[in-house]
């Protein structure tokens, strides 16, 4: 009975652990997300761009909040640094941009945690659409030149490791378990009466 004691009160306590960090993880791990972006991913934009604008889920930090424009020669188009307010990010971009494509990369820090990733864009000017045929047939989709590899690589990569309090945890439950195993198996021995008769 004593055993079956012990081994009652440690799965109540991996429970109450298990719950604990439930609570603990759960908002951690909502993360600011991209809504949308101005212009959007995968679109034709046929107005002169002064600036690139991205929203997301959440305020993130001006603090670790990089964003990078390159053409598809791989020159960087960005001018200054990116303005953070609330959950907008607006990035000023160079006077005069040409026609062709661009990737945008960014890089911003929600809860501790990095996150990156691309958005591609196609900038069609006035002279670039007079001095397509009429009729032809369009471009397919390009691959980001090394150019624009480049600049995403320096922004950065999203974080994909596990938080550390699960390591935490899953080494808690595992020496709880160990210890559970091995209460189970130390039951006393149950006294068996002198068969023996007395001499």
């Amino acid at each position: 009975m004593a055993c079956r004691s012990s081994i009652t009160r440690l799965l109540v306590l991996v429970a109450i652990v298990f719950a604990a960090v439930a609570g603990v993880v759960a908002p951690a791990s909502a993360h600011a997300m991209l809504k949308s972006s101005n212009p959007e991913n995968g679109s034709t934009v046929t107005e002169p761009l002064s600036s690139i604008q991205l929203v997301f889920s959440e305020d993130v930090p001006s603090v670790g909040t990089t964003v990078a424009v390159v053409g598809s020669d791989g020159v960087p188009v960005t001018d200054g640094d990116p303005q953070v307010t609330g959950a907008t990010v607006t990035q000023r971009l160079k006077p005069g941009l040409a026609g062709g494509e661009y990737t945008i990369a960014y890089r911003v820090v929600s809860d501790g945690h990095p996150m990156a990733a691309e958005l591609h864009f196609t900038l069609r000017t006035p002279e670039a659409a007079a001095a397509a045929p009429v009729g032809s047939a369009a471009p397919a989709a390009s691959l980001p030149s090394a150019g624009a590899a480049a600049a995403a690589a320096s922004v950065g990569g999203p974080d994909t490791g596990v938080p550390g309090v699960l390591l935490v945890v899953g080494a808690a439950v595992v020496a709880l378990g160990g210890v559970i195993l091995v209460a189970g198996r130390k039951r006393p021995a149950t006294s068996r009466p002198d068969t023996n008769p007395a001499a």
